[in-house]
């Protein structure tokens, strides 16, 4: 069967040209805001007419959609899939908090990712959908969380979805001030978070 990594890897060959214009519309997306940008907007920027456009894509509500659901195809692909062979619990956080981090900082796909707050321009159905895929992510790092608090016996009052969900604000919230062009790199930033998070908030000592 094939990976999740070799399936985004296949999908981007077979349909370069419409994931630029995702790529590209997550971008204008990110730098003017969902309600805010036009599709003519989004033409302009790929370099087509509208019509040429909405041969890609029915509606900007659409595209909306799927970009995120594609953002949660290279969280799957990128975090969730290397994780499976990750055995020990802090090692595992460790790795999810690098891999997560490197998605948004090594600008894969930056505006992509970081347009997966953006929900409320969606309808109630396709809305449903991405939020179920984000709660099975939230999910899956609220039980390493637990994981770890389990193998090292510290802090017990400490709530592993509260501190999930802490942990993907923090990792989530780097799109906004994080420059490639600045002085801080990639495995830096990775260091940092995941000493603030595993002996700062966990404190467990193991990093």
């Amino acid at each position: 069967m094939a990976t999740q990594n070799a399936i985004v890897k296949s999908r981007a060959k077979s349909s370069g040209p419409r994931d630029k214009v995702y790529e590209i519309a997550a971008e204008v997306f990110h730098n003017k805001g969902y309600d805010k940008t036009s599709m003519s907007d989004i033409a302009s920027a790929v370099g087509l007419t509208k019509a040429g456009l909405y041969h890609h894509v029915a509606s900007k509500e659409q595209l909306l959609y799927t970009i995120l659901d594609y953002g949660m195809d290279m969280t799957e692909a990128y975090v969730v899939r290397p994780l499976d062979s990750v055995k020990d619990p802090v090692v595992r956080l460790k790795t999810m908090i690098e891999l997560h981090l490197k998605l948004i900082l090594e600008g894969r796909k930056l505006a992509v990712t970081g347009l997966l707050h953006e929900c409320q321009g969606l309808s109630p159905k396709s809305e449903n959908r991405i939020n179920r895929r984000k709660k099975e992510y939230v999910q899956l790092v609220s039980d390493l969380v637990g994981d770890v608090l389990d193998k090292t016996k510290s802090h017990k009052d400490v709530n592993p979805k509260v501190a999930a969900l802490a942990l993907l604000g923090m990792l989530n919230w780097t799109y906004q001030w994080y420059k490639p062009s600045g002085e801080v790199k990639p495995d830096e930033v990775v260091r940092e978070f995941q000493d603030l998070f595993i002996n700062g908030v966990l404190g467990t000592g193991e990093c």
